[in-house]
């Protein structure tokens, strides 16, 4: 996968900060979470790229429907996963 410049991650991030409030931009880190959980033999730095332009394709206007789409299943995951946490440290 061919690397994204620092500039365009700058950018990004500064999207996804400016174009969500702190309800939505936690519904987005959540989903972007939840769609990204699953990747295997991908580099940490390629997994943090990705996830960068996973957070900021949910941002757009497109993204506000998937994040609708997703997020009760997001929910359900982290919910899962801090449970099942929860359970282990007993």
């Amino acid at each position: 996968m061919d690397r994204l410049s620092e500039v365009s991650l700058i950018k990004m991030k500064d999207y996804i900060q400016n174009r969500n409030n702190a309800t939505r931009l936690g519904m987005v880190e959540l989903v972007a979470q939840y769609v990204m959980h699953d990747l295997e033999d991908v580099s940490e730095e390629e997994k943090e790229e990705a996830l960068l332009m996973t957070k900021y394709h949910l941002s757009t206007d497109r993204g506000i429907e998937e994040i609708k789409a997703l997020y009760s299943s997001a929910v359900a995951w982290a919910e899962e996963g801090l449970f099942q946490k929860g359970l282990e440290t007993k």
